[in-house]
């Protein structure tokens, strides 16, 4: 491996293809060498930049204590030749792992400590902690505020770095707007969502993603054929979580339950029996339970039901 500047171009390049080709593991190989020659070549920018994305590769890879250890490395780099706003966007992205993986507590305050960071780097840069502030709201069951702060996120969106994407952001407005069971609101966000030119392998799953939703808000009502039921999104859905189970972000959820509210039980069966849920996981055990109860529902012969959107109360107003 040579230790020069066109040679940490080129890996640098390689990399962000092997991103947007889907080969995580493969880009979070390059980005770690990228690091170790610029650290040789004392380009500790350039260091602080391809620690960002090996953090970012390797969480996309399913590595989420490889990416921590990288991304905080970038996070805490405090010289002056490391530009900011590859330091603030690691931050961001410690912050967003952590949510998933740390106590609430210590994401709370991983937040706040963002938030007195950013004050004194560059006030303008508030969107992904904005989106963060919602996803922790989310993650409380507070969906009027998760929506709040989405919403304002959205708004102080600006395609430059750092940010997160565009279907990162519509995404998680399509999200909040089913858990609060505004429809008109989710039609939008979704149509808005699929507007984008969505290059991305993931940012293509987040649109589908929102079309289940869209359809099981909408399923129950008098216009809406069974027939449209989205059976081979879902399937497609399924079909990319089992070649890539470590990476599944509750698209395999969503769509297991999609497949079951249409009453594709055999498909639910076989992807089950082919990949089963795991009780320790409480998102797979509360799915667990949905399912059961709703095969009781068969059984009774009783219509089964969304126990996540109340379709009884739709509003198109």
């Amino acid at each position: 491996m040579r230790f020069d500047r066109q040679a940490l171009l080129q890996l640098r390049t390689q990399a962000r293809q092997a991103r947007a080709e889907g080969h995580f593991p493969h880009a979070a190989r390059l980005e770690q060498q990228a690091v170790e020659i610029a650290g040789a070549l004392g380009l500790i920018g350039e260091r602080t930049r391809a620690l960002l994305w090996q953090g970012y590769s390797l969480h996309h890879a399913g590595e989420d204590d490889l990416a921590l250890a990288a991304l905080l490395r970038a996070a805490n780099e405090r010289a002056a030749t490391a530009d900011p706003a590859d330091v603030f966007g690691a931050l961001i992205a410690v912050i967003h792992i952590s949510l998933d993986h740390k106590p609430t507590a210590f994401s709370r305050a991983l937040l706040d400590q963002g938030r007195r960071y950013l004050a004194d780097l560059n006030p303008s840069w508030t969107a992904p902690l904005d989106y963060l502030e919602g996803e922790w709201a989310y993650r409380q069951g507070d969906f009027a505020t998760a929506e709040d702060w989405h919403s304002r996120a959205w708004a102080a969106w600006r395609d430059q770095h750092p940010r997160l994407t565009a279907a990162t952001h519509l995404w998680a407005l399509c999200r909040v707007a089913f858990r609060r069971r505004d429809v008109k609101a989710l039609i939008s966000w979704t149509q808005r969502l699929s507007a984008l030119e969505l290059t991305q392998p993931l940012e293509r799953q987040l649109a589908q993603r929102a079309a289940l939703l869209c359809w099981r808000a909408q399923r129950n009502a008098a216009w809406v054929s069974p027939n449209t039921a989205p059976v081979e999104t879902a399937l497609a859905l399924l079909q990319q979580s089992a070649l890539k189970p470590h990476r599944d972000n509750g698209a395999r959820t969503e769509a297991l339950r999609a497949l079951a509210l249409a009453g594709c039980w055999d498909r639910v069966d076989a992807a089950l029996e082919q990949q089963p849920l795991s009780t320790a996981d409480p998102e797979s055990a509360h799915l667990l339970a949905s399912l059961a109860s709703n095969r009781t529902q068969l059984a009774r012969g009783l219509p089964i039901v969304d126990d996540e959107f109340d379709v009884v109360n739709l509003n198109y107003t």
